[in-house]
């Protein structure tokens, strides 16, 4: 007999980046180097210290290979099931990678992004999903302001994505969500909404995490209901709202409430038992107080809201500040983040031979730094080589990056497989993937990525 877990998870890592394609053209999102290790293990590795022992990872079909040999070279324990979309449906949002995978959800499920970091354990959001038998529970953290950033290439304005949360505090129902950018000025609450829920505080500084614990219920749903493409921007909203409505009620009181005809409504999945309904009204528990309204009023549709303490740190790594940002933070970080595991700045198998490497420096594996170099607060990814008479400060230089002689680099991102001929001097500056610089040649914030150059 196999037993079904509580919940099982379920990480998004199919994402193109598209708000970073200088760094993300070739290479995927979710293997972006974040001080010692991809982006996406932070993800995994919140999963496994919250208890978790096997998940789901959707990928891109044509990153598969790539992804899965870096996450088998890591020192998870996690047991990881991984899906591919096919290469002709890369175009797919985050519903519709669930709608894809629905047969393989036979419990509730937790859904990640691949690109949150942060020290919150998942257990405050699971309990409350837990507690209220939540239809969905989602997690919110506090903005954390990037400030005055150095950002690579030219200078530009970067706008913050802001959303609007609205959150009952007397009973944590999430009862209102929506980007801020739908409105100009002004946002009108229904009054059926306000004379429901009477504790309604608004937020605009809260970060949507993109964790969501959803019933199983909504993931059926879904399955029907192939309008929605994004889980963020179209399903959870949708769902908040409808827990303001009741469902159809029929003339014959012979029947049920539910029109059992309509087997696509949503009141049809979110139907509840009739021991859960006894078990409530013969409970003395209520979630609101000073009205005689049955408990959660009498709504089988149920969103709730956790949100992290103020000194918990959180960022969502998806667009080229926040990448740049937490690479300068990691360090600092990293015991916050992750307690139990060691930071390794100079991974074993890296070769170093100069003597001009300071202790801020995050060298990966094959590794290979020729005497005669200097590195300050850089990390060097794996089988890069620095050859002799060559500096780099402040700077990101990923895989397979090849630095030849008396090359200087400053607060910088260098991509997968870059050539760097002999002579440059690059500052304030993204190589992109494959790119060739000559020799002796000269940028200052620029970005130089042949597949941006075909725009």
């Amino acid at each position: 007999m196999t037993i079904q877990p509580e919940l099982q998870a379920v990480v998004l890592a199919a994402g193109k980046g598209s708000r970073m394609l200088e760094i993300t053209s070739r290479k995927p999102k979710c293997l972006l180097p974040v001080g010692p290790k991809p982006l996406i293990w932070y993800t995994l590795n919140n999963l496994q210290v919250s208890g978790f022992t096997e998940a789901i990872v959707i990928v891109l079909e044509t990153q598969r290979a790539e992804i899965q040999n870096h996450l088998e070279n890591t020192d998870l324990n996690l047991k990881i099931e991984f899906v591919s979309i096919p290469e002709d449906r890369d175009d797919l949002g985050t519903a519709d990678s669930l709608r894809l995978i629905h047969d393989r959800l036979k419990s509730d499920v937790l859904v990640l992004s691949c690109d949150l970091i942060s020290d919150e354990n998942l257990s405050g959001l699971l309990n409350i999903f837990r507690k209220h038998n939540a239809s969905i529970a989602s997690l919110f953290l506090h903005s954390d302001p990037l400030g005055t950033l150095m950002v690579p290439g030219p200078k530009s304005k970067y706008k913050a994505e802001r959303d609007l949360v609205g959150i009952d505090v007397q009973t944590n129902r999430l009862v209102f969500l929506a980007s801020a950018s739908d409105f100009e000025s002004d946002v009108s609450l229904p009054l059926k909404l306000l004379k429901k829920h009477t504790h309604v505080k608004m937020y605009s500084n809260l970060v949507d995490s993109h964790i969501y614990v959803i019933k199983n219920w909504v993931i059926q749903h879904l399955k029907l209901e192939d309008s929605f493409t994004s889980l963020k921007g179209e399903l959870i909203p949708y769902i908040v709202k409808r827990q303001l409505s009741k469902p159809p009620k029929t003339t014959d009181t012979n029947q049920s409430i539910l029109n059992t005809k309509d087997t696509g409504s949503i009141f049809h999945f979110s139907e509840e038992s009739d021991l859960d309904l006894l078990i409530r009204e013969t409970s003395s528990y209520n979630d609101h107080f000073g009205d005689l309204k049955p408990t959660y009023n009498g709504d089988s549709i149920r969103c709730y809201a956790y949100v992290a303490p103020k000194a918990s740190f959180g960022i969502r790594v998806n667009n080229l500040p926040a990448y740049w940002s937490i690479n300068g933070k990691i360090s600092n970080l990293w015991e916050k983040i992750t307690p139990t595991k060691d930071l390794i700045r100079k991974s074993a198998g890296a070769s170093v031979q100069s003597n001009q490497v300071d202790d801020k420096c995050i060298i990966w594996d094959g590794a290979k730094l020729k005497e005669k170099t200097s590195f300050k607060n850089a990390i060097i990814g794996n089988n890069t080589e620095v050859e002799s008479f060559s500096r780099v400060f402040n700077s990101i230089i990923m895989n397979n990056v090849t630095i030849k002689e008396k090359v200087a680099i400053e607060n910088s991102i260098i991509c997968d497989g870059a050539v760097i001929e002999s002579g440059c001097k690059i500052k304030n500056c993204i190589i992109g993937c494959g790119h060739l610089l000559n020799e002796n040649s000269e940028h200052i914030n620029e970005v130089l990525t042949e597949t941006l150059m075909h725009f």
